[in-house]
């Protein structure tokens, strides 16, 4: 059989015998796939107790911290090798107990912050916090009284752990420009309040907040936004949750959907990774999709989200069961041991900066001139 190309990969003699284009982005897609560098970051919202409506526990407790974090998944984290940063809301920060408990935790992780601006000055809502539920939003703040909370956070947090944060998410996803601008002021390196593909409209907000058209990937933001893209590798790094498309299955979708009569056609399903919205099949899919989608790149991220709650049973909406928390759980190892077989590291929120800062991924061509010789 007459060999149209013949390639010397490596050192190695590859013949391929009368590719198309489609073949040689196949060739391509597999080889960069496997030697592109994949870490994931795991961003854990940590809370007070909470419950099936997500108010705060009455009385006030941090089961959570002790036994969901201590007990169940920073031993998890160790046995896979994984490298958790912990957001810290204000009210955490405030129990004493908890800041004591988080400085003798072993082994690595980072810890940030998690604002839910009312509960923090100026313009404090709640002083009692037992029983109450937050549902304010950063982005909706005049920008001096955001700023002023920003600052306090961030001042609780240095003078309980001695040193300032560098990883900051907005509870309720609900950053804004005037988020960024702020958190780039306090010299925050990252920032992961962006969900890809979700436009926020519940009616506990003045208005909705859109992060569809946000990028999936972590990129620099530019001044006086939140979801486009700096020319320059400084300022605030996005790393968004990771969030995809999967396409449904056409026919399927349009009876399910009776046509459009009984609902909105919608033929994409969002998969999160978030193991409390989707399985664990779907949350492969989802590094498969990443892996494929983003293969001429060098290093690619990838951000699971949850609260430390939702591993001890009714402490959130979403495992009210002992049986849906080992489910849960079951879901955490069976990802965790997947990231293992993939050579998938754990990497700090914070580490995302100077891997993105320093190294520009290459293109696909740029590769291709590095990586194969025609003969």
């Amino acid at each position: 059989m007459p060999f149209q190309k013949i390639f010397v990969l490596k050192g190695k003699l590859k013949l391929v015998c009368k590719p198309d284009s489609n073949d040689l982005k196949s060739i391509l897609t597999r080889f960069l796939t496997t030697n592109m560098k994949k870490f994931l970051t795991i961003s854990i919202d940590v809370e007070p107790d909470c419950s099936a409506d997500w108010s705060y526990s009455n009385p006030l407790q941090f089961r959570g911290m002790q036994e969901g974090i201590g007990k169940i998944l920073h031993p998890i984290f160790q046995q896979y090798n994984m490298v958790p940063t912990y957001l810290l809301n204000n009210v955490v920060i405030e129990d004493q107990d908890s800041v004591s408990f988080l400085k003798d935790l072993p082994g690595d992780f980072e810890l940030g912050t998690h604002l839910h601006p009312e509960f923090i000055e100026p313009d404090k809502k709640f002083y009692d916090y037992a029983g109450k539920s937050a549902r304010m939003n950063c982005c909706f703040y005049p920008q001096d009284i955001e700023r002023q909370k920003l600052i306090n956070i961030t001042r609780l947090f240095e003078s309980s752990f001695g040193y300032k944060p560098t990883s900051f998410r907005a509870g309720r996803f609900s950053a804004g420009p005037n988020t960024i601008s702020c958190l780039k002021e306090l010299g925050y390196k990252v920032d992961t309040s962006v969900t890809p593909h979700v436009k926020w409209k519940d009616k506990t907000r003045e208005m909705p907040v859109d992060f569809r058209e946000g990028f999936e990937q972590p990129y620099f933001i530019k001044e006086g936004t939140i979801i486009d893209e700096a020319e320059e590798k400084n300022g605030i790094l996005q790393v968004p949750v990771s969030i995809c498309l999967l396409k449904r299955n056409p026919l399927k979708e349009l009876l399910y959907s009776g046509f459009g009569a009984r609902r909105k056609i919608n033929w994409n399903r969002r998969i999160w990774l978030r193991p409390a919205f989707s399985s664990l099949i779907d949350m492969k899919r989802l590094v498969d999709q990443y892996s494929k989608k983003y293969a001429d790149r060098e290093a690619i991220v990838f951000n699971i989200m949850f609260h430390n709650v939702e591993v001890l049973p009714g402490l959130s909406p979403y495992t009210l069961t002992q049986k849906s928390c080992n489910e849960y759980i079951d879901v955490l190892k069976g990802f965790f041991s997947f990231c293992n077989q993939k050579g998938i590291s754990g990497i700090r929120l914070s580490d995302t900066y100077q891997l993105f800062a320093e190294k520009k991924a290459p293109s696909l061509k740029s590769v291709m001139k590095k990586e194969m010789k025609i003969v």
